[in-house]
């Protein structure tokens, strides 16, 4: 194995909203908001479904629920491979699943940075952004920024959106199967 080469990692001391920022920064900073939120109900819809599969008798539930995407595909794929009554459903399901996990993957942009600072003269608002990755003992840095632009922002919860409504499907099919206890209190 070759030693990595040391990198150094720019953190900017701004505030936010900071004076350097472009007029129209305020949409960007809305959208990383609106994408924070729509990933996040998507993960929960996504959690809130394992946790119903888990309950399964076919599905003995993990020691720990996976916070790692690719263990929550492997969950899922199981799940519609194993459970008789899902197995019906297994191809749109694992498809729909691939696609969460490669939208996570791609979400990235916005999840696991350091913010820069926008991007001067571009034509809508773009900040250069750091990517973070943590591995086993370490964190992977990107060798340079990448730039974000509000239109990735924008696409990124559109994708989200899309994602959740296509997973109530299965959250539909999922209820239908294993229904709650009837005296489980509703929020």
């Amino acid at each position: 194995m070759t030693p990595q080469e040391p990198i150094v990692v720019s953190i900017p001391a701004h505030h936010t909203p900071h004076p350097s920022d472009p007029p129209d920064a305020h949409e960007f900073y809305a959208a990383l908001g609106m994408l924070s939120v729509a990933w996040g109900r998507l993960e929960g819809h996504v959690n809130g479904n394992l946790l119903t599969i888990v309950k399964f008798p076919q599905i003995a539930p993990p020691h720990k629920m996976p916070t790692k995407w690719d263990e929550r595909r492997k969950l899922w794929e199981r799940a519609f491979s194993e459970v008789g009554v899902l197995q019906l459903h297994a191809e749109r399901a694992v498809a729909l699943m691939k696609c969460i996990v490669d939208s996570a993957r791609d979400r990235n942009f916005a999840a696991h940075v350091i913010w820069g600072e926008f991007v001067a003269g571009a034509p809508e608002p773009t900040m250069y952004a750091t990517i973070l990755q943590p591995r086993k003992g370490t964190i992977e840095v990107t060798n340079s920024p990448i730039p974000v632009s509000l239109s990735m922002v924008r696409d990124a919860i559109s994708a989200a959106n899309q994602h959740n409504l296509e997973m109530e499907e299965f959250t539909v099919l999922l209820k239908s199967l294993l229904p709650p206890p009837t005296n489980a209190s509703r929020l």
